[in-house]
């Protein structure tokens, strides 16, 4: 009798962690269960029934190349507030949570989790590779990493020196240069560094270096969202709930590089001047969403003094690069948010976007290892002509540079 309890106990632990799906699944199973178990218990999780600790249910499940997985463990009136406080990736293994919430019963406690020794950096070592996988994307969307594709919108891109931060920008640049569909870009570098450069090789008219330039380039590029209204309003007849990207129109892009600098000599600005730009800022952000035209704010610290908070709550994707200060991420997302705990390589991040990361989600900007200015200027150059030749050496020094930082 004792051997036949010993058997269903067997074939019942080998079920529960899903040896039907293979050993390797098994072992992953019940590895990473077996230890948050246990962890759970020392943290204080378990309820003590006489002589058996009973824990909350776990469900655990993994994707087919175990890259990702989900985690659900069940809610109860004593652990609501302390599961939501909890740090759980330290009991996962190779395992970190990248998001969790609620189920809408609120019954159960969702983790999604990753590998944490998985990258999903994309390696370009020529322009060629980079447009044959570009041309794989939707002509609205940009791709960030191997995984994480989003829809042009407004964007907050912010990293400390080092982080990677001048690369990234690039990346997305450069997919923009290279639609189906043109692009219109305006560059705004109050530094005169590295965007400057780049800007210049892809559209000199539209790369502005000083507040004048700046403002000027700003204002034509709110009347050109204007203009668009009318036209837009007469499509939208026969689809109301459409946008630009539906009639096949041209994005409009206007990005902001060191915005803590643009910020700074604006606010030295008379007070008129200021008042002007912000409502120009506004204007567009509020409403550039269906008509086409959008505002990349690049800078090191998303710092509150220096953008308005109902403007930066406005812009959809925000992304933080490398290892930032705590108030970094809560100026960017929110007071809250848990940011997946790992140490950043150049490049890497989190970014929240409301349709595929409501909460901070690991981000990995490519590698490019190939003249990024090179392929700026061939890919303008049926656009835009004047750019001295003589200058190439010299930009592409101040590039390698400036892109280093």
């Amino acid at each position: 009798m004792s051997s036949i309890i010993i058997l269903i106990l067997i074939i019942e632990f080998l079920i529960s962690n899903h040896i039907l799906r293979g050993f390797k699944y098994f072992v992953n199973h019940w590895t990473i269960k077996n230890n948050l178990e246990l962890q759970m218990i020392d943290a204080g999780f378990g309820i003590k029934r006489g002589n058996i600790i009973e824990l909350p249910k776990i469900v655990l499940s993994f994707d087919k190349d175990f890259k990702s997985g989900r985690l659900k463990i069940k809610n109860a009136l004593k652990f609501d507030k302390k599961l939501d406080d909890t740090v759980l990736s330290s009991a996962l293994g190779k395992y970190i949570v990248e998001r969790h919430y609620l189920s809408d019963d609120n019954n159960y406690y969702i983790y999604e989790l990753i590998d944490g020794s998985v990258s999903y950096r994309l390696i370009f070592n020529s322009s060629d590779t980079f447009l044959e996988y570009n041309n794989k994307i939707s002509p609205y969307k940009l791709f960030l990493d191997g995984r994480s594709m989003v829809k042009l919108q407004h964007t907050i891109l912010v990293g400390m020196t080092g982080s990677g931060k001048s690369y990234s920008l690039y990346s997305l640049i450069m997919q923009m240069l290279n639609k189906s569909v043109d692009y219109n870009i305006h560059f705004a570098d109050p530094k005169g560094s590295s965007l400057a450069v780049i800007g210049s090789a892809v559209n000199s008219e539209q790369t502005y270096v000083d507040m004048e330039s700046i403002i000027e380039g700003l204002e034509e590029f709110v009347e050109r969202m204007r203009a668009r209204k009318p036209e837009l309003k007469t499509l939208l007849e026969d689809k109301v709930d459409a946008d630009y990207s539906d009639f096949g129109m041209t994005p409009n892009i206007f990005i902001i590089d060191e915005y803590a600098s643009f910020a700074s000599v604006l606010a030295s600005e008379d007070k008129k001047t200021r008042d002007k730009v912000k409502a120009l800022l506004y204007e567009v952000i509020l409403q550039g969403r269906q008509l086409g035209f959008f505002v990349f704010l690049v800078m090191q610290k998303s710092d509150a003094t220096l953008i308005d908070t109902a403007l930066r709550d406005n812009i959809p994707l925000k992304i933080v690069l490398g290892n930032s200060e705590q108030q970094t991420y809560v100026t960017a997302f929110g007071a809250g948010v848990d940011v997946p705990n790992r140490h950043y390589q150049t490049g890497e991040g989190v970014f929240t976007e409301p349709v595929i990361a409501p909460e901070p989600k690991l981000v990995q900007f490519p590698f490019l290892d190939f003249d990024i200015l090179l392929f700026c200027k061939r890919n303008a150059r049926d656009v835009i002509t004047g750019v001295p030749e003589q200058s190439t050496e010299k930009t592409g020094k101040a590039v390698d540079e400036l892109c280093s930082n």
